[in-house]
């Protein structure tokens, strides 16, 4: 929190165009000590307050940024789960510390000062501008949720945070020891030599005996349960479902395609081909000497171009730019060439190379498609008032299958998991809003009315029935399964204990190159950072190989339900480049880390010194909340 503040007075002007102001930055300077729309206190640091109505301002702003970033509204409950209020009313709190040790050591600037600052900013005037512009700047707040006060607030107390964070730790440069140390350890390299295990390198395994796989089964049983299902009748009314097309007259579908025709055909198209001149006479002369016999070819040759430097592409005449052009190339024979054309770029010479003819599907063969859609539009009213009908009867007593019969739909069962899988652990095919129906079936209780599902333009009702818990199943209902798994279990294992033993073998002594030959693979090599992404190690593998000096050898877990057995072959530690490329950005880094502890631990002491107040009953009210 102390480190935004310290952001803030750094980069306020990012946050402010993003609009997403961080979390201490929204509260700086806003509510009573500007005129609150509130007079209540809800917290105090020293005699600093801080008004109920300075925290609504900046808790709703936080609110609706963080309901951005999440692309949804932001509940009290969900609020709280992320700790906003806590949060909020710390940077608020914060701000109130800054300002209180600021009177205690004299800090401050004058109103000239801070309204220079504010007007030389480049990123409070329009783009280009070469001056501050007042309207753009009033804009930008409005924009941003703030009014000019709170705005001019926020930024004095930045400039009074600024000069306590310079005054406290200005200077302060992370030890060169530290950075080269973080630098090592950054690009260090590794040259790596591993050997890749796979199933094929294990013995053939049999099938287990009765008693082994029954003992196994026993601690493996969790992973074999037979999910709950559940059986679920449900019906659907949408607009496809009350369609009638019988009463989508010919007439209408044929004026709906001619709406819509650009969807169905094609336009022509033309490959074109285009040479300008700087001059009308140029272009004159070049087409005489097409006249002459000279090709265009020779012509596009001669200006030291290729076929596809004079290219076009395929155009339909409504996306040509020029007029001229088009007029001249959608008249043009095919690969005879026309010109002079006046273009807005000059005089041009013209080819089409390339003609497709217009094409598309005709009315009669989309007549019964048009119909469908029209009719489906027709009857989007339909089933609203066919919704409000159905609700009606379900309120008056009616069950899911006497409205079905009423209102003529098909009443459908399944019985699923919670997944859409069927008991034999197959999809269900073509099920509507299936992440929506199966939410909700599963959030239901046995033979409970629920309300309608939202399906696409329709609605959806649906019923459970019967519920079947899961269940533990024998082991003669998964045998297959459980001796498959089984088998894998047991190569995993092997495979684990081959490895081992490899490694065993390299710490006695014994090459890697004899270690891949008596198990029929190949010796690869990589050269790997901390940072490095290699196929072949994996995760774990890039893991081990960094967990040890050079020599170091490990066995682990590699892709695909491999193993891994390497060794580190060489480690590079490079001399760090003083003064110049990552090694300033680490020092950078530092240094502000550094400083911001100080800054953090300096500033928390001052605010316990000077003693705090919060009213949490306030605090409650305002973020719905009947507890701390």
């Amino acid at each position: 929190m102390l480190d935004t503040l310290r952001r803030g007075a750094n980069t306020y002007v990012a946050k402010l165009l993003l609009g997403l102001l961080t979390l201490s930055f929204v509260g700086w300077g806003v509510g009573s000590r500007l005129g609150s729309i509130h007079s209540d206190t809800l917290a105090t640091v020293g005699g600093t307050k801080i008004s109920l109505g300075e925290f609504q301002m900046a808790y709703q702003r936080q609110s609706q940024a963080f309901a951005r970033q999440l692309g949804q509204p932001v509940t009290p409950d969900l609020a709280r789960a992320f700790g906003l209020p806590q949060q909020v009313l710390g940077g608020l709190m914060a701000s109130a510390t800054v300002e209180e040790i600021a009177s205690e050591l004299g800090l401050g600037i004058s109103d000239a000062r801070l309204a220079k600052m504010i007007s030389d900013d480049p990123a409070l005037r329009p783009p280009g501008a070469g001056e501050f512009d007042r309207t753009y700047f009033t804009r930008l707040l409005q924009q941003n949720g703030l009014s000019e006060a709170m705005y001019i607030r926020q930024r004095k107390s930045q400039a009074l945070e600024l000069q306590l964070a310079d005054g406290l730790t200005g200077g302060t440069v992370a030890p060169k020891a530290m950075v080269s140390a973080v630098y090592r350890y950054r690009n260090e390299s590794r040259s790596i030599e591993y050997l890749t295990l796979a199933r094929a390198q294990v013995d053939p395994i049999g099938a287990p005996a009765e008693d082994v796989l029954a003992k196994w089964y026993e601690g493996k049983k969790a992973a074999f349960k037979a999910p709950e299902f559940r059986s679920v009748a449900y019906f659907e009314v949408t607009p496809a479902g009350l369609a009638d097309v019988s009463g989508v007259s010919d007439d209408e579908a044929r004026r709906e395609y001619d709406r819509t025709k650009s969807q169905f055909v094609q336009p022509e198209q033309r490959r074109i081909q285009q040479l300008l001149y700087p001059s009308a006479d140029e272009a004159a002369a070049a087409a005489a000497k097409l006249k002459a016999g000279t090709t265009f070819d020779q012509m596009i040759a001669a200006q030291g171009q290729k076929p596809e430097d004079v290219d076009l592409g395929l155009l339909a005449r409504a996306k040509m730019l020029d007029p001229k052009v088009a007029d001249a190339a959608f008249t043009a024979t095919l690969n005879a060439p026309v010109g002079p054309v006046t273009t807005a770029f000059g005089a041009a010479l013209l080819r089409v190379t390339e003609i497709q003819p217009e094409h598309g599907k005709t009315f009669e063969e989309m007549a019964a498609t048009i119909k469908k859609s029209i009719a489906e539009k027709h009857a989007e009213k339909a089933v609203q008032e066919t919704r409000n009908e159905i609700e009606d009867a379900l309120a008056g007593g009616a069950t899911l299958k006497e409205v079905a019969s009423r209102f003529k739909l098909t009443l459908k069962t399944i019985e699923t998991d919670a997944s859409g899988n069927d008991p034999a652990g197959e999809a269900i095919a073509d099920l509507p809003s299936e992440d929506k129906l199966l939410k909700a079936a599963f959030a239901s209780d046995e033979g409970a009315q629920n309300d309608a599902v939202a399906d696409g333009r329709g609605f959806l009702w649906f019923e459970v029935e019967k519920v079947s818990p899961g269940r533990d199943r024998a082991l003669d209902e998964v045998k297959d399964k459980a001796v498959a798994a089984w088998t894998d279990d047991e190569a995993q294992a092997r495979l684990k204990a081959k490895a081992e033993a490899m490694v065993t073998a390299l710490k006695a002594g014994q090459s890697i190159a004899d270690l891949a030959k008596s198990a029929s693979v190949e010796v690869e090599t990589a050269e790997v950072t901390r940072q490095s992404n290699d196929a072949g190690l994996g995760a774990a593998g890039l893991k081990a190989a960094f967990a040890g000096p050079q020599g170091q050898t490990a066995a682990v877990e590699g892709p695909d339900g491999t193993r891994v057995v390497l060794r580190v072959d060489k480690v590079v530690n490079p001399p760090m480049p003083e003064g110049a490329g990552e090694s300033v950005d680490i020092s950078a880094q530092m240094s502000d880390a550094m400083r911001k502890g100080m800054l953090d631990q300096f500033v928390a002491a001052a605010e316990e010194k000077y003693g705090t107040t919060i009213n949490q009953t306030m605090l409650n009210s305002v973020v719905g909340s009947s507890s701390n």
